[in-house]
């Protein structure tokens, strides 16, 4: 498929392709043309490595905003109007929708959490010193790593399997409850080289099974809260946090080309998203958007 300034059809590579495509030489994927060092290679394979790295980090300390405005492309640069972060439910289309959904959005609701947590707990001061106090707390990690530098060393793909927990602070009548959920999820992604460094440009998620953990598992914590704890079991969490819930989409927010199938033991197995092959340049790949757009030439 081609990526250039004319609109990219991605039906076919939207879908799930059981990939076992076999590995190709630096020769076949050149045919002819220069490609990068197996040192600059290597390197940059590191990088796109810490580069997810730094977002599962940032994610957990609730610093969206701060990630999308350093690791994510240039708000004024070519790639902006292209950027996406997607689930099986939607696509945030665009830098300035997910810098506003995911980045301010995540940083309203903390400051809000932490407004709530010092209403009823004297010991913490609503100051911006304890942002994140009263937050949720989600970790993801990001293993078995897929990562291809592209022969010409402008784009990078990557897919990795992203398990992790979240920690939810529920407040009721003044009081104070935990929850837990744990997360199997994937991550597929594009990104670009900017003035010489990686960038994020495309993110899709993929989950296969959020359970919510057994309030059990919170028992130590909940006690910890003395006082403060509420003091009862609420409705256990699950579900994938609302992903798949039926709402009507925010500005900027697309329905994905394809809507990836939680687990269930009727379901076939899926490798998906699509695992990085061995390309040239991004006009010989697919990308990671799960949708419709046009994207700039390289």
């Amino acid at each position: 498929m081609l990526a250039g300034t004319a609109s990219v059809a991605l039906s076919a590579d939207a879908q799930p392709r059981m990939d076992f495509a076999p590995l190709q030489s630096d020769e076949s994927v050149a045919k002819g043309r220069k490609m990068i060092s197996p040192g600059q290679r290597a390197a940059d394979t590191i990088a796109i490595q810490n580069l997810m790295s730094r977002h599962e980090h940032m994610h957990a300390a609730g610093r969206n905003i701060e990630e999308v405005d350093n690791y994510w492309v240039k708000a004024d640069g070519k790639f902006a109007a292209t950027a996406t972060f997607g689930s099986p439910a939607w696509v945030m289309y665009g830098l300035d929708v997910i810098r506003n959904a995911y980045g301010m959005k995540s940083g309203s609701d903390a400051k809000e959490a932490l407004a709530k947590l010092a209403a009823i707990d004297p010991s913490v001061k609503n100051v911006p010193e304890n942002y994140g106090a009263g937050a949720e707390w989600v970790m993801h990690t990001s293993t078995t790593p897929v990562i291809e530098i592209a022969g010409d060393g402008k784009t990078a793909q990557g897919a990795w399997y992203s398990p992790g927990t979240g920690i939810l602070p529920v407040f009721e009548d003044g009081k104070i409850h935990l929850q837990a959920m744990f997360f199997w999820e994937k991550y597929g992604g594009d990104f670009v080289k900017e003035d010489g460094v990686w960038k994020i440009w495309h993110l899709q998620m993929a989950y296969d099974f959020v359970p919510g953990l057994p309030e059990s598992m919170l028992d130590q914590l909940n006690e910890q809260l003395g006082e403060l704890a509420l003091g009862h079991a609420l409705k256990p969490v699950g579900g994938e946090a609302g992903e798949r819930a039926d709402f009507a989409f925010p500005p900027g927010f697309r329905k994905p080309l394809y809507s990836y199938p939680a687990y269930t033991p009727q379901r076939a197995s899926v490798i998906w998203p699509n695992l990085p092959r061995s390309y040239y340049t991004f006009a010989d790949t697919y990308t990671n958007c799960n949708c419709e757009q046009e994207l700039p030439a390289f």
